[in-house]
């Protein structure tokens, strides 16, 4: 009778700690209070896939980011084939699609990153968006939304690309500002990607003089609002750069490794 007891007691305490609410490092909130609804939404066709495209289902991808100054971070979305979103912060992890009332329109494919940037140094945050160009059914180029201040609080953004010479039309993947040259203004690299035609039974020579559409771009700002490709002064040359990690090459540019005539 007494083991019985025991035992009556072992699986109440046994049941009490199963019953106690495991601590996470991260908790799910859900979309209906969040109110993000953003979908990355892919569609295959006979011209563009996965067989014909190595990389269908590379690009996408969210910058993080307070664009209205108000101390809360906002969401920017991009898509492959739909049209990318803007999520202003409201507080309390609740957001709101600004996208149409912000003057963002980047409804065209195909989409492969964005990065946050004060490029003309207002004090407001600005997003340049890659986008994949010179492909068969895609021709895309870089967009430059710039961040033109706020209305009833709402920012609000100017794409501006072309007048800052940077609609650039690449295989771009991902970019990184940062100041190579050390004159006090950010200049940009442009990591670029695309498959060449290379199979087992065939011989491909290395292109080492720049012109390869695997080939990395650095742009270095004039300090006018534009921007000028110094890519080959920069001795930036070979498809061979793609797999150096990013962040360690700006690094290394940064320190004099390599600057402009």
């Amino acid at each position: 009778m007494q083991h019985i007891k025991v035992y009556i007691i072992f699986l109440s305490l046994l049941a009490c700690i199963s019953c106690k609410k495991k601590e996470t490092l991260f908790s799910f909130i859900n979309s209906s209070k969040t109110h993000i609804n953003f979908q990355n939404t892919l569609t295959s066709t006979t011209d563009l896939n996965i067989l014909n495209y190595l990389y269908f289902y590379n690009g996408s991808g969210v910058s993080a980011a307070d664009f209205n100054n108000d101390g809360l971070t906002d969401l920017y979305f991009t898509a492959n084939q739909s049209e990318d979103k803007l999520y202003l912060n409201l507080g309390d992890f609740i957001f709101d699609d600004i996208t149409a009332l912000s003057g963002i329109d980047n409804s065209s494919n195909w989409t492969t990153g964005s990065t946050v940037v004060d490029i003309n140094n207002d004090g407001l945050l600005d997003i340049y968006i890659c986008k994949l160009g010179n492909y068969p059914g895609i021709k895309g180029q870089n967009l430059l939304y710039i961040n033109q201040g706020l209305k009833k609080g709402i920012p609000i953004f100017k794409e501006s690309a072309q007048e800052y010479d940077l609609n650039i039309k690449s295989f771009a993947t991902q970019t990184v500002f940062f100041d190579y040259d050390h004159d006090g203004d950010l200049d940009l690299y442009v990591l670029t990607n695309q498959k060449l035609p290379n199979f087992s039974t065939s011989y491909r020579l290395k292109i080492v003089d720049g012109t390869s559409p695997n080939n990395d771009r650095l742009y270095r700002n004039n300090g006018d609002a534009t921007f000028s490709n110094v890519s080959k002064e920069a001795t930036i040359l070979s498809i061979s750069l793609l797999i150096v990690n990013i962040r360690v090459l700006a690094s290394s540019l940064s320190k004099g490794s390599a600057s402009p005539e």
